[in-house]
């Protein structure tokens, strides 16, 4: 049996009292000396002052064991408490917010980031009476699991398991937006409000984000799945060509490497298109985009369809290190010539640009293109559609159909120039003008002169000789430009807010004689002059300056739109592929066939593919039903991962809480952190406690007589 060390202090106390007062109060045979009665008192007095001390000690450390029992019992808590915690019992709503963006996919310390954050959330969706939850898995598009806050916490546990980073940007203020609907629907009376936001905040995505639409008591938690230094990523962010590429002639094969590291590293990306394997190689400084090229010969026509992918690499994010590629190599440039004039005269308007836009058109199949006549009152559609430029020459007034038909190929991105010649011109001018309202952007209005003056002996006063085409000129541009003579044409006036780098040359009235505007994604250059009534084109310089206007014309004015997975795709068709016959889409393997991949819809001009949601990397086709070979794919495009999830650089955390937080309760932490309060002091507390006693122990064996 135990017993208590004071216990014992006590039985030994009340067993030497009657000795020590027997050996007092017994009888002396010798009476002692002065000096030792008070030596006994000294030492008696001296006892009693110890036994007080002893006693005080005693008391104090028993006195303190208690208190720290009774603080061990409380379980007090220290530090800075989780806004979002189990342990609060009552009613809430809590949204947990996760990121699922192709980003999340990096490997950090052996793990990917979603799956830290998987972890992180499923203690979040334990059950607590009243409390009431959603989750949110966001990347281009937020998908709530269900459209209110539920108590079936199990559910969300399960859609949670089944997340997984998707090939796709965070589109971050939607997901934001959502997660604020959801919570505003809950009344104060329903308890707390909780959002728990589960992420990478890589800095492409969560630098705008605005939280002012979450409601305002709301306890905002934001859990990181990045800890320490940005992990090295080497990306592959384009692949392809630029411009228009041509059949026999050579054009660049590009690529764009991002080295989001801190190191410089050479690399080697190989190019797979068809048959065919390119190697381009080149080093890649440190945090820099780097473009590595090739000139290659493309001695066929039709659509390349491939990829590029980095040799070699271990970085922390595999999903970026290839991208698909397709680009069209496009054949001969077929002309559409539309005009009232015979091809069997000669030393006319049309003849003249004959002879520039094909000048060794006598070589046949060897010619470097090739141009057919239409007649302007019944042309033929399907040649129209299918031109790389039109041309329009003396065509008299043109029919409504005709000018509505132009004026949708010009919206889809086709090529025309327009000599205006004759009065009638400035009509068909305004028509196709008002067709594509704001579409077309002319500098000037073009006016047929109600008084019948002659238009003649014009000359050049300003010429943009640094700009194509005039630019083909060289050094020699001002003094032959300065021999140029012309007649005809319209008199013209400019238009407000006009842009006047679309104005190239001038004549001396004040009249424009060559404009070039953009029309939605095509182009339109208005030549205004009579060709047959200038010197113009029997002049060196007729031919060099029509081919390169026809050149800047058909290169295109903007690279090729980039189509990124989880993002709506809109593609219009060229007109040659929607005339008429079936088309079918294909993707990039035979495993998406049956799913969703889109909708090809018909209008006035031709067919436009609509997919809402591309939901996976790869190449995807138009054929024609009737064959699936490569020649006869009408139009491809290549789906991407958004060269904005490689840079992994994550914003900084105070950022979060300071700039964006917009006044809220915000607290920042490690996923799947503990809690960041300490609870545990009250182990120390109950040790503390075993350490009073034992010095209690050792106070009464120090002070034993």
């Amino acid at each position: 049996m135990f017993l208590h060390p004071w216990a014992i202090a006590v039985g030994l106390a009340a067993a030497a009292l009657p000795i020590a007062i027997h050996l007092l109060t017994k009888p002396r045979p010798v009476l002692m000396p002065l000096s030792t009665i008070r030596f006994v008192r000294e030492v008696l007095r001296q006892r009693r002052a110890r036994h007080r001390l002893r006693d005080f000690l005693v008391l104090a450390t028993r006195t303190l064991a208690v208190l720290l029992i009774a603080a061990a019992i409380a379980r007090p808590r220290f530090g800075e408490q989780a806004l979002v915690r189990d342990a609060e019992a009552g009613s809430g709503v809590r949204i947990i917010l996760l990121d699922a963006s192709q980003s999340m996919a990096a490997v950090a310390h052996g793990t990917e980031g979603i799956e830290r954050a998987r972890t992180a959330a499923a203690s979040y969706l334990r059950y607590r009476p009243g409390l009431r939850a959603n989750l949110i898995v966001a990347a281009a598009s937020a998908r709530a699991v269900f459209p209110d806050a539920s108590y079936n916490l199990e559910a969300l546990r399960r859609e949670l398991s089944n997340a997984k980073a998707l090939p796709e940007r965070l589109d971050t203020q939607r997901a934001v937006t959502l997660a604020a609907e959801m919570l505003s629907k809950g009344s104060d009376s329903q308890g707390v409000r909780e959002l728990v936001v589960l992420s990478d905040f890589q800095r492409s995505n969560w630098s705008q984000v605005d939280l002012s639409a979450i409601p305002a008591d709301t306890r905002i938690q934001f859990e990181t799945v990045r800890e320490g230094d940005t992990p090295a990523n080497l990306a592959l962010l384009r692949a392809g060509v630029r411009g228009r590429v041509t059949q026999g002639a050579t054009a660049a094969l590009e690529v764009e490497v991002g080295n989001f590291s801190a190191a410089a590293c050479p690399v080697t990306v190989e190019v797979a298109l068809g048959d065919a394997v390119f190697r381009l190689g080149g080093i890649c400084p440190a945090g820099r985009r780097t473009t590595i090229s090739e000139e290659i010969q493309w001695p066929q026509s039709g659509w390349q369809i491939g990829e590029a992918r980095l040799v070699d690499i271990a970085d922390a994010l595999t999903a970026d290190n290839s991208r698909p590629i397709a680009f069209e190599v496009r054949g001969k440039p077929l002309f559409a010539l539309v005009t009232r004039e015979s091809a069997a005269e000669r030393l006319t308007s049309s003849h003249y640009l004959d002879c520039a836009l094909v000048p060794d058109a006598n070589k046949d199949d060897r010619a470097s293109g090739k141009i057919v006549r239409i007649d302007p009152q019944q042309p033929d559609r399907q040649t129209l559609a299918a031109a790389d430029l039109i041309v329009l020459d003396h065509p008299g007034k043109l029919p409504a159909e005709t000018v509505e038909f132009v004026a949708g190929l010009l919206r889809r991105g086709r090529a025309s120039i327009y000599v205006a010649a004759e009065p009638i011109d400035a009509g068909n001018l305004r028509s196709l003008s008002n067709l594509l309202g704001a579409g077309l952007r002319l500098p000037v209005e073009f006016l047929a002169d109600a008084t019948d003056t002659e238009r003649s002996g014009l000359f050049l006063t300003s010429v943009r000789n640094d700009t194509a085409p005039f630019s083909v000129l060289a050094e020699n541009a001002a003094k032959i430009t300065g021999q140029l003579r012309f007649a005809g044409g319209l008199n013209t006036r400019k238009l407000t807010d006009a842009l006047e780098d679309d104005v190239l040359a001038t004549y001396n009235d004040g009249s424009a004689c060559l404009v070039l505007s953009g029309s939605d994604a095509g182009s339109l250059a208005v030549l205004n002059a009579d060709l047959t009534r200038s010197n113009f084109p029997k002049t060196e310089a007729f031919v060099p300056i029509i081919e390169e206007l026809v050149v800047r014309l058909l290169s295109p004015r903007t690279s090729e739109p980039a189509f990124v997975c989880g993002e709506s795709l809109l593609v219009r068709l060229p007109a040659a592929g929607g005339t008429g016959e079936v088309l079918t889409i294909r993707g990039p393997t035979e495993s998406v066939a049956g799913r969703s991949l889109g909708e090809l819809t018909a209008d006035a001009t031709g067919s436009v593919w609509h997919w809402p949601t591309p939901d996976r990397v790869g190449v995807y086709r138009i054929n024609r039903e009737k064959n699936t070979r490569e020649q006869d794919t009408v139009m491809a495009v290549a789906v991407s991962i958004a060269a904005e999830e490689s840079p992994l650089e994550s914003l900084p955390l105070s950022t979060l809480k300071d700039r964006l937080a917009a006044g809220r309760q915000v607290q920042i932490r490690s996923a799947g952190a503990s809690d960041p309060s300490q609870d545990d002091v009250w182990t120390w507390l109950l040790a503390a406690c075993v350490g009073c006693l034992l010095s209690e122990l050792l106070l009464l064996l120090s002070f034993r007589s």
